[in-house]
């Protein structure tokens, strides 16, 4: 199966996708964004192929075999490993290929038991994906509170039951309470405190001291995150997607091209909203060429629990008003969290309208015309709270009144310095890794008063210091002519999507 390099465009949201392809013809119901892809399934559209609560998956083929376990609450670490008998369900199982990446998993059933069918004789690291569709954690496979690292791969080639896995809701991590020893791969290991991966709990967002990357495999890092859900896979201190596609990043699809999901806040000046109400996420799927007539429908069939009921639809003019689109403010659950062709294109605009988490993921389901489908994922890597703002003009605070389209904000000279708040993350904390800028140009107003978006725009760029909180950059002007003003905003940029505040100011 040949990797295709996935195409990734990131704003205030980021993320990462991985697919992976089921070989089978039997009926099948999930196997296991931004994206780590490769966990999906091809099967066919059976009375169980939308679920999730099935917990077996098939693969096809003498060389598939079954790995199996039952989830239990516990504690693992300094405490040692204990299952305490309270079933963990709804949990999703993701077996990761530590060559290819290319993923495979299935769900937890209501006693907490599942059996996936994987390959035999490949290299694995195992996570977990709660209820809520949020990472939750590796399964530990090997190791103790006195070791600085904990085995974290198995090479299964026979069918195997890992028997009771505690898993520890406070260490966000897990471990079977009897040592598989027979499967270990001893050299895939993660750096550990306690017994605990340092990542887990973390996401992979916080930079851990002590961590050794190493070129390949499932977990770039070590840091016991696999790369598909580690919101920083190289343990540099900027988040999966801003600086660049992750390494992780590749998929092979029968029918699909690529899968992008990226963000916009675009705010005026004075706005007090929420990021997530003015946030527009845009989950695009690009078919390959000529696959269009291949393909029945896309939609997602898991999506984070915290937007889930209440994401709303936004329109679709800016690309291409696609087929039956749904008008806009349509709450999104209600036709299915489905997407929408236009030409060889699946798309949905969509409000969260609730805060999103690292680690929170989406399926994406892409329906084939012979009934079987794809799944694919996609993984938050970071989520805006904030967006830039100008603080002062020239030394001057702008206040909140001022700089709207309809009430220009004044300023005097031939210059103005211009200070701009930087974007905070999920946690109030500064993002790193942002390209920053000045967008600015002229602005007439119309007859109620109103000045529209300029459309002869410059700008500058401006320096990021990593350890501030603000950034200035000057530009020059001129006096005002008496209908029009400067539309000026401040934008941080990540993978191609801006986030910025447009203001406008008259110079006298």
């Amino acid at each position: 199966m040949t990797n295709e390099k996935l195409k990734i465009k990131n704003g205030g949201i980021a993320s990462r996708f991985y697919y992976n392809k089921k070989f089978i013809t039997l009926t099948f119901v999930i196997c296991s964004f931004v994206i780590l892809a490769i966990a999906s399934g091809c099967g066919t559209s059976g009375s169980t192929a939308t679920t999730t609560t099935t917990a077996t998956t098939t693969t096809g083929g003498s060389s598939s075999i079954a790995i199996s376990g039952t989830l239990q609450e516990g504690t693992v670490g300094s405490s040692g490993i204990k299952a305490y008998g309270g079933e963990v369900d709804n949990f999703t199982v993701v077996a990761i290929d530590n060559a290819t990446g290319q993923t495979y998993h299935t769900t937890s059933d209501a006693s907490g038991a599942f059996s996936l069918s994987i390959p035999a004789g490949v290299s694995y690291e195992v996570s977990l994906i709660n209820s809520d569709n949020e990472y939750f954690g590796p399964i530990v496979m090997s190791g103790n509170t006195s070791s600085s690292e904990v085995v974290v791969g198995i090479t299964p080639t026979d069918a195997i039951n890992l028997g009771t896995i505690s898993v520890d809701e406070t260490n966000n991590a897990a471990q079977p309470t009897i040592e598989p020893t027979a499967i270990l791969n001893s050299e895939d290991v993660a750096d550990a405190e306690n017994g605990i991966p340092k990542g887990a709990a973390f996401d992979g967002k916080v930079e851990q001291t002590g961590v050794t990357n190493r070129s390949s495999g499932a977990d770039i890092d070590k840091d016991g995150i696999p790369n598909v859900f580690d919101a920083d896979e190289d343990n540099d201190g900027i988040r999966n997607g801003i600086l660049g596609t992750p390494s992780s990043a590749y998929v092979s699809s029968e029918v699909v091209e690529y899968i992008d999901m990226n963000s916009n806040i675009w705010s005026p000046q004075g706005n007090t909203s929420e990021a997530q109400d003015q946030m527009m996420i845009n989950i695009s799927v690009y078919l390959k060429s000529g696959q269009a007539s291949n393909v029945s429908s896309v939609k997602a069939i898991n999506v984070p629990s915290t937007i889930s009921n209440i994401a709303v639809i936004r329109d679709s003019s800016s690309f291409g008003d696609p087929t039956d689109y749904p008008p806009e403010w349509t709450v999104w659950s209600t036709v299915n969290h489905s997407l929408y062709v236009s030409e060889e294109v699946y798309k949905v605009l969509i409000n969260p309208m609730g805060a999103m988490n690292v680690g929170d993921t989406f399926t994406i389901r892409v329906t084939k015309t012979d009934s079987t489908y794809e799944d694919f994922f996609l993984t938050n890597s970071y989520f805006m709270t904030d967006w830039p703002t100008i603080t002062t003009i020239n030394g001057i605070t702008l206040i909140t009144a001022e700089g709207q389209k309809t009430n220009a904000g004044t300023a005097e000279g031939t210059s103005l310095e211009i200070v701009f708040t930087k974007p905070l993350d999920e946690d109030g904390n500064l993002l790193n890794g942002l390209i920053y800028q000045i967008t600015y140009g002229t602005s007439e107003v119309d007859g109620s008063g109103t000045y529209g978006v300029s459309t002869n725009t410059d700008f500058i760029t401006v320096t990021d210091v990593a350890a501030a909180s603000t950034l200035t950059g000057t530009i020059t002007v001129e006096a005002n002519a008496p209908n029009w003003a400067y539309y000026i905003v401040p934008v941080a940029e990540a993978g191609g999507q801006r986030n910025g505040t447009e203001t406008w100011i008259r110079v006298e």
